[in-house]
């Protein structure tokens, strides 16, 4: 990284000095017919794609790259205004507000900003203001509820942890997590995670976060969504699943002769634990009490000389204590009634507990006390400044989290530098740089394992203990204090180790260090010709920590991964941009581009232990310690072209054509294609239209692509394991994977068509989309015979398609007269999707038909396949067996009977999603508030599974049924034999109401998710009041003597109100275990978090 350092500071002295180079810009200001300035308007160089946006005071400053520049001025609400500069330097701008149409501009493929009404396709943007006034340390989960289509899945309690986006849908089969692509300001960004498999299925493992988080949020000027193939078929085969546009905020004039502009913003929140289960505290743990007789082990007794208890130990008068059941990780026992019991920490010696009884009763806040209050501290500053022909902006952000769990801290510092100039008249440049840099200590565990202690709080553990005493978890001697000791006179942990010797000696670190910009130059020769090349690079290290201390449950264990990733771009375009006359326009791009990728990494795990306390090396090893090194390569190089094609600002079309040449495939088939094309009408724009009042705006747009999808380095060559030498010789071994020769990309083929209106003048807006996609030749690994030397192998197989609606509703219910009145608009999106398996793999010949293929397999009774004819996220178990009526079948012990065999008894896919925002404003005054939503959708919950098998959850003392049992509803299964009428004879109830009794325990085994796996499959549905922000900006008149140009104070909330779940004791929009396609599979979730925080920023 040293190099990587010096070559970070040489950039960001060069962009310095571009930053000041003196060359021509034009800068105003721009008001609406009444006088006020107007922020927000998007100034646009007529014929290029340079442009930017007025800031909060209507200000703008734009560096001209034409000979005789026109600015065109476009806002919502407004009309279109066109200015030709000439050779002003500074310019006056008051436009009219629009009475038939609306112009806006939105960010489109390759960065090129467009007008709204010539795009074929839907594209949807999202402020940056937005973005950053709730304080998500992930952007990711800032999209939540705001976007038509797309989804956002999260674990809000895992410390920067991961967010899955799914848009339309899922369109690969095996494709690791069919996420978008996110590009910022034309840099290509990594968004992988490195989870481990069982992380992905809620079977154990840290959870690392998504590498976008990197971004500060602080940074970012707007987001654009591209959902459909026409519009990412210029981004190849990664567009595939999507594209999210990030342009972050570049340099702007500070004011006339007030030098550099300085912004300073300043937030803290404080996050609390907000969704835990329902427990039950009527009961303890245990199956009931042991007893110690004085006589047997006088020492136990302390000081005491004697029992609590008096009674007859083999026929002598003895006193005893009441032990609970240590080693019992269930809470079956007695009832917690206040009797005096030796509990778990009463057995040290030395101790002051030591020899102890106390009372045997309920703790019911002893999960929810474990947590801490967290905090999240950020500061961002920027310096911003623009010339007369150049512009900068440098900034610095910090941020620092501590987070919920004990021992656990995340911090963050971001330098970002954008800097342009133009340095002859035809030669222009720009420069980004940034830096990246993330430590983390005590990120939690997750899934069903030991490192994680919801693990314990919710399926295995004992409803009594105390935080309090928990919290001593370490004796003097360094051996751990628990509540699962193996027995009185043992203190080693049973199957559990204190959740705090888990937080403060089981803990993980990591450091992820990250560089990311590029550089531009561009050339024009005329007004309508001009080219450009720009390289762009993304590189990180990540360094990732893992521990088990001796004297815990498992073998202690360290292990080290350390992971490098960089992809570097280089890509040059030739830009074409005329009106032939006043009625027809083209702009044309042709273009190329390299792309190289390159994956290191390094794993080493100690064996057998570790030799000393507290030292965490690999060279603690107690045996030689275990390693894995991996080195990879891909290139894909690429030529494209696009045209854009204008009638009269009322017909657009769009063609573009996309080649790649991916290394990761044969060399016949390593070249493969994305065509597009893309259309609009604006139908108002026909004379019978024009003065209309109701209609103020139509446009009917359609687009049809294709694009593909390779896939990893080295899967179409034989190549081998190296394995630890034999007896001093090289040992090799075939990959699990054979190669395929053969192979061939991923295509899918996409339709759309849409529409957005606008009436009242606007005042109300609706945006609908419908679309279909095809996607063929997946990319699967099928099992094969182990005789080959292999266990899987690549093919090409598989068809899935993707239809669904998009619709975005949008008014002004109360709109203002003057600015500053109040306002009230409201922004309504909903989106369905429908998901179906058309095939999987047949081969006619061999006899072979798959029907089912693996995703994820749960650590507990489901998987999650693709099943041809289902949805893709099947869950795979078994159901209930039922009559021809529907009704359950029962058993004569009580139980309910099981399928035969497995089957699909749930779908992880939603139903719809959608979200609803309400935003206010007074005299300087906002408020707005978010409301997301989701139907349908299922999940396999494993708490709900083992909390209510032993005992843990509300529902296992409910209702009387641990004394009395239960009759669950249902009928006996043909042929069962039961004497019913009490005459001694046994006779065939099948069809007759259930009757039989059973146990609680055996109803929450033998009826339970273990057992029966559709009876812990859940709606995942919800309703979230997810989102409320409040700010205040002081009038200018106030601040205007303190020389600063804006001051503004806010609050916000997040995660604020669950109004419904359908999903017992759980978040259910935090129930993520990664961001792959291994979605439904709940494992221990950690629980939500609730935040809330203020802000203050400072424009100086």
């Amino acid at each position: 990284m040293k190099n990587k350092a010096a070559l970070l500071a040489l950039l960001l002295a060069l962009c310095v000095h571009l930053g000041y180079a003196q060359t021509r810009t034009v800068s105003g200001v721009i008001k609406s017919a009444d006088g006020e300035t107007l922020p927000g308007v998007a100034v646009l160089e007529k014929g290029t794609r340079n442009g930017v946006s007025t800031d909060f005071d209507g200000k703008f400053t734009i560096t001209l790259t034409s000979e005789n520049p026109i600015l065109v001025f476009q806002a919502i609400g407004q009309e279109t205004k066109e200015v030709i500069v000439g050779s002003e330097d500074f310019i006056n701008v008051q436009m009219e507000e629009a009475t038939e149409k609306l112009d806006e501009v939105v960010i489109t493929a390759l960065g090129i900003s467009r007008d709204k009404k010539s795009v074929g396709y839907s594209v949807q943007e999202v402020g940056g203001e937005e973005l950053s006034e709730a304080r998500e340390v992930n952007i990711a989960n800032s999209l939540s509820g705001r976007l038509a289509g797309v989804q956002v899945n999260s674990a809000t309690g895992s410390m920067g942890g991961s967010s899955r986006i799914l848009i339309r849908g899922a369109t690969s089969i095996n494709n690791n997590d069919n996420q978008p692509l996110f590009v910022l300001d034309g840099i290509p960004l990594d968004n992988s995670n490195f989870t481990s498999t069982d992380q992905e299925r809620g079977a154990g493992g840290y959870d690392y976060g998504n590498a976008i988080q990197d971004i500060n949020p602080d940074d970012i000027e707007s987001m654009s969504v591209l959902k459909g193939a026409a519009a990412t078929a210029l981004y190849g085969s990664r567009g595939a699943n999507g594209v999210i546009l990030v342009t972050t905020k570049k340099g702007k004039s500070a004011g006339k002769g007030k030098g550099i502009g300085v912004s300073y913003k300043f937030g803290v929140s404080m996050e609390k634990v907000y969704i835990l289960p329902d427990y039950q505290n009527e009961y303890g743990g245990g199956f009931g009490f042991d007893t110690l007789w004085y006589s047997d082990d006088p020492s136990a007794f302390g000081s005491r000389g004697a029992g609590t208890y008096q009674g007859v130990n083999g026929g002598v008068s003895d006193s005893y204590d009441l032990l609970a059941q240590y080693a019992v990780d269930e809470s079956w026992g007695p009832r917690l009634n206040g009797q005096q019991v030796r509990h778990w920490w009463s057995w040290d010696e030395g101790h002051p507990d030591y020899g102890k009884t106390a009372p045997w009763e309920a703790h019911p806040d002893n999960v929810r006390n474990f947590f801490n209050t967290g905090y999240t501290f950020n500061n961002s500053i920027a310096l911003y400044n623009a010339t007369e022909r150049s512009s900068f902006r440098l900034s610095y952000n910090n941020l620092n989290q501590t987070g919920v769990f004990p021992n656990s801290e995340i911090k963050r510092n971001n330098l970002s530098f954008n800097g342009s100039t133009k340095l002859t008249d035809k030669l222009s440049t720009r420069i980004g740089v940034n830096y990246a840099k993330t430590n983390a200590t005590g990120r939690p565990g997750t899934g069903y394992d030991a490192n994680n202690v919801m693990q314990q709080f919710n399926q295995w553990g004992q409803r009594q203990w105390s935080d309090e005493k928990m919290e001593d978890y370490k004796l003097e001697n360094g051996d751990q204090r628990t509540w699962n000791r193996i027995s009185y006179s043992n203190g080693d942990p049973q199957y559990t180790d204190n959740p705090y010797w888990t937080r403060y000696e089981n803990y993980q670190n990591d450091t992820r260090e990250r560089v990311f910009g590029n550089i531009n130059l561009n050339y024009a020769f005329n007004d309508k010709l001009s080219v450009d090349g720009t390289a762009m690079t993304d590189f990180y290290n990540d360094v990732r920590e893992e521990r088990i201390a001796i004297n815990s449950q498992e073998v202690p264990m360290y292990e080290l991964a350390t992971r490098y990733v960089q992809e570097s771009n280089y890509e040059g375009k030739i830009n074409y941009n005329t009106r032939f006359n006043d009625d027809f326009g083209l702009v044309a791009i042709l273009g190329g581009n390299i792309r190289n990728n390159t994956y290191r990494r390094f794993i080493g795990t100690t064996e057998g232990g570790l030799n000393a306390l507290d030292f965490y090396n690999l060279s603690n090893s107690v045996a030689p310690a275990v390693t894995d090194q991996y080195t990879e390569f891909k290139r894909v190089s690429s030529v494209f072209a696009s045209t854009s094609w204008d009638y009269k600002n009322m017909l657009y079309v769009d063609l573009t054509y996309r080649i790649d040449w991916s290394s990761a495939l044969p060399e016949e088939n390593r070249m493969f294609d994305y065509p597009s094309v893309s259309g609009s009408f604006v139908f108002t724009e026909l004379e019978a239209f024009r003065g209309n009042n109701v209609l103020s705006f139509g446009k009917l747009r359609a687009g049809w692509a294709a694009v593909g999808n390779d896939t990893d380095p080295y899967q179409y060559y034989k190549s081998y394991d190296i394995n630890p030498s034999i007896a001093g010789n090289a040992s090799v071994s075939n990959k699990d994977l054979l190669p395929n020769p053969d192979l061939l990309a991923e295509e899918t083929s996409q339709w759309e068509v849409g529409t957005d209106i606008r009436f009242f003048k606007n005042r109300l807006r609706l945006d609908f989309t419908y679309y279909h996609s095809r996607s063929y030749n997946q990319i699967l690994e099928l099992p094969i015979s182990a005789s080959t030397g292999s266990l899987r192998k690549l093919i090409n197989a598989g068809e899935m398609e993707n239809s669904g609606i998009e619709i975005m509703l949008a008014g002004d219910i109360i709109k203002p007269a003057n600015r500053g009145d109040f306002q009230w608009t409201m922004a309504v999106n909903f989106a369905k999707n429908e998901n179906k398996i058309i095939k999987l793999y047949e081969d006619e010949e061999q006899g072979i038909h798959i029907t089912n293929y693996l995703i994820a397999q749960a650590p507990f009774a489901v998987s999650v396949q693709a099943v041809e004819g289902e949805s893709y996220g099947s869950i795979y178990g078994y159901a209930y067996k039922t009559d021809a009526a529907g009704n359950r079948l029962v058993d004569a012990t009580g139980a309910y009977v099981r399928s035969d065999q497995q089957e699909v008894i749930g779908d992880v896919l939603p139903d719809f999603t959608g979200g609803v925002t309400n935003s206010f404003s007074y005299k300087g005054v906002s408020l707005s508030a978010l409301i997301d939503f989701q139907v349908g959708g299922d999940v396999f919950s494993t708490t709900n599974m083992w909390g209510k098998y032993t005992g843990v959850l509300e529902e296992t003392a409910a209702d009387g049924i641990r004394e009395n049992g239960t009759v669950v509803e249902g009928v006996y299964a043909p042929g069962t034999m039961l004497d019913l009428d009490g005459d001694g004879t046994a006779e065939d109830v099948g069809g007759r109401t259930n009757q039989t009794n059973i146990s609680a325990q055996d109803h929450f085994f033998y009826n339970g998710g273990y057992t029966i796996g559709e009876a812990d499959v859940y709606d995942a549905g919800y309703v979230y009041l997810r989102e409320v922000t409040l700010s205040y900006a002081l009038p200018e008149k106030i601040i205007e003597d303190w020389k600063i140009q804006k001051v503004t104070f806010g609050l916000f909330g997040r995660n604020l109100w669950l109004i419904h779940s359908n999903i017992p004791h759980l978040d259910p929009t935090a129930l993520a275990n990664s961001a792959t396609n291994a979605q439904g599979l709940e494992g221990a979730a950690l629980p939500s978090i609730r935040s809330f925080g203020f802000n203050v920023s400072f424009n100086f």
